[in-house]
């Protein structure tokens, strides 16, 4: 039954296609070859002039440019029937993925929960807990946003609001937000501050982007890997860099990165928790403020650099 449904696979059947009308347009030249004397000669019986030169080579043109045509069409159907069947795979490991990040921090708060009411705890195991179930809570906070944002008709038109905010003040702001998930994968932050620039930003997005960028840094690394944010002037922008030394990735996954649910796929990541959205996002949400995202990486394992460029254009004259 198993080689049967791949005998009958839609690409297997895509290959029998061009097989077939290959076949078929060779024995329909070669049979009008053979065949062209005949009707010639025929033609000259009825009418002398029904079968000039001139219409034998439209005959056979018009022969060639009908089987091209049923070409283009199968073609074309098989083009679009791959690109929905890559959106149904997508839209399934975007749920199955979106349901392990949704309960994964509910089912982490619901023991906490249980725990505080059904134990007694000290104040600091208290407090500890309480950490536990805010940072939780943020990351249900992110996940929801994320999906908000991207389900936009066009996240291009989002709106923003922008406002004075200082990018370094920002940045250390951001990094402190994610302290407990740097101590739980002992991740040492080298924040490296070049300026204190004010540029117009909207600050809640922006942080979408930060909080994103850190995330990943922290996901995709292993264990007691630094990760370096370098603020510094480039030309015309203002460039964060966030450099990890994590899994990295394929040259071939660079130009795909910044897709819609795209995740890069390898036995280093497999099983490691997302939703193919941040990065998505955070990249709509640069070029809403004129700026780039961009990301570098020397291959697996040898970890990766994302870069937020915003326009000098943004700052703000003190």
């Amino acid at each position: 039954m198993g080689k049967l449904r791949a005998l009958f696979h839609p690409i297997m059947v895509f290959i029998g296609v061009q097989v077939a009308w290959i076949v078929l347009m060779a024995v329909w030249i070669n049979w009008y070859l053979e065949n062209n004397l005949a009707i010639q000669e025929f033609a000259q019986e009825i009418r002398p002039d029904l079968f000039t030169a001139e219409i034998k080579w439209l005959i056979l043109f018009e022969g060639c440019f009908l089987m091209l045509l049923i070409l283009a069409g199968v073609y074309v159907i098989f083009v679009y029937w791959n690109k929905q069947n890559r959106l149904n795979q997508m839209q399934s490991n975007f749920v199955a993925s979106v349901s392990h990040e949704l309960k994964s921090p509910l089912a982490s708060i619901q023991l906490y929960l249980e725990t505080l009411k059904y134990q007694d705890v000290s104040k600091e195991e208290e407090k500890d807990f309480v950490e536990t179930m805010l940072s939780d809570t943020q990351r249900l906070s992110e996940l929801i946003d994320n999906i908000l944002e991207s389900s936009k008709a066009d996240p291009k038109s989002m709106a923003l609001q922008f406002q004075p905010v200082n990018l370094s003040e920002f940045l250390t702001e951001v990094v402190q937000g994610h302290k407990r998930q740097l101590e739980a994968k002992q991740c040492r932050v080298e924040l490296k501050l070049e300026a204190s620039p004010t540029l117009n930003l909207d600050q809640k997005a922006m942080r979408m982007v930060f909080n994103n960028l850190i995330s990943n840094a922290i996901r995709y690394s292993p264990v007691d890997c630094p990760l370096k944010i370098h603020l510094h002037k480039n030309g015309k922008y203002w460039e964060v860099d966030f450099a990890d030394r994590g899994f990295g990735f394929d040259k071939k996954d660079m130009k795909k990165i910044f897709r819609k649910f795209y995740r890069v796929q390898n036995k280093d990541t497999q099983n490691i928790e997302g939703a193919g959205l941040g990065l998505f996002i955070s990249s709509e949400i640069i070029k809403n403020h004129k700026g780039r995202l961009k990301v570098s990486s020397p291959g697996r394992g040898e970890g990766a650099i994302f870069s937020v460029l915003l326009p000098v254009s943004r700052e703000v004259e003190a």
